[in-house]
């Protein structure tokens, strides 16, 4: 069998799976195996397969065909150019929360005239799960500290292994949103929490309800349950003029926008949307 026909039999395996992207996934687990790279593979595509790699790469195969999610296949997910372990302790990170990263290092670099600046912005990624927030400010922006915080201390453990692993310092903190954090209070709190609608968890596909953390999807009945907690006790550990930041669904603008301004403790409070145009990311800041 020739390396072209192993990776176009793999992907015709993975279609009748139902995977998503079946030819994208048989090259990616070649890479994974091999180490090569796309111009390697079109160099290589008609050079012969020895057993031994025949057979590590359908065992790979075996396994994305029961829907586990590639990057539990691969333990890593690429993230705002970096590269960080995941496992089914965390949430995945997607392609979306970089919208919600982009606009934070924005602010804390200065590119907002409307943001008080700060020589040393304090950061909180609360629900941090793989970090992927947190440590991807801390790496693009020079002026941050910041500190980490989860319930799960599965995903903290992959927290600071990521930390380590792009050479950032982070304080990590265990439990119930801000409930470790005492009166400490921060210049930005960021934030991907749950926001999943409990009865629309059976119908997402089975690579995120069967192998992602459920703790890390549902967001109760509403999908609004942590945007209540997060938004009513923001106020008391952020300072003054300091920004709130949350990822939300698609379909939830208006139902958060309208929860921050209920507490009274908010200006500016706007929407930015993803590069499909969906709803995607609120910001506010705090007026006292």
């Amino acid at each position: 069998m020739l390396i072209r026909e192993m990776i176009k039999l793999g992907a015709s395996r993975l279609m009748k799976a139902h995977c998503m992207d079946p030819s994208l996934d048989a090259e990616l687990l070649y890479y994974y195996l091999t180490g090569a790279d796309r111009v390697e593979l079109f160099l290589k595509a008609r050079e012969p397969v020895d057993e031994k790699m025949e057979k590590q790469y359908f065992d790979l195969i075996s396994q994305r065909e029961k829907r586990i999610p590639l990057q539990h296949i691969t333990g890593t997910q690429e993230f705002m150019g970096l590269t960080f372990q995941v496992n089914p302790s965390v949430l995945i990170p997607r392609q979306d929360t970089e919208i919600l990263v982009d606009g934070a290092a924005k602010m804390i670099r200065g590119d907002n005239d409307r943001i008080r600046q700060r020589n040393v912005w304090r950061v909180l990624d609360l629900c941090c799960g793989s970090g992927a927030i947190g440590i991807s400010l801390a790496r693009l922006c020079q002026n941050v500290k910041v500190s980490a915080s989860d319930y799960s201390k599965e995903a903290l453990e992959v927290a600071k292994k990521n930390a380590n692993q792009n050479r950032v310092k982070i304080k990590f903190f265990c439990g119930d949103l801000y409930q470790p954090l005492g009166k400490r209070r921060y210049d930005m709190i960021v934030s991907n929490p749950p926001y999943i609608k409990s009865h629309m968890i059976p119908i997402l596909q089975d690579e995120v309800k069967s192998h992602e953390p459920m703790m890390a999807l549902d967001g109760g009945e509403d999908g609004l349950e942590f945007y209540r907690k997060i938004i009513e006790q923001a106020p008391a550990h952020l300072k003054k003029q300091g920004v709130l930041a949350l990822e939300i669904g698609y379909d939830q603008a208006e139902e958060v926008c309208q929860l921050i301004k209920q507490t009274a403790a908010f200006t500016m409070v706007h929407v930015v949307k993803d590069l499909a145009g969906h709803d995607r990311v609120v910001y506010a800041s705090a007026l006292y």
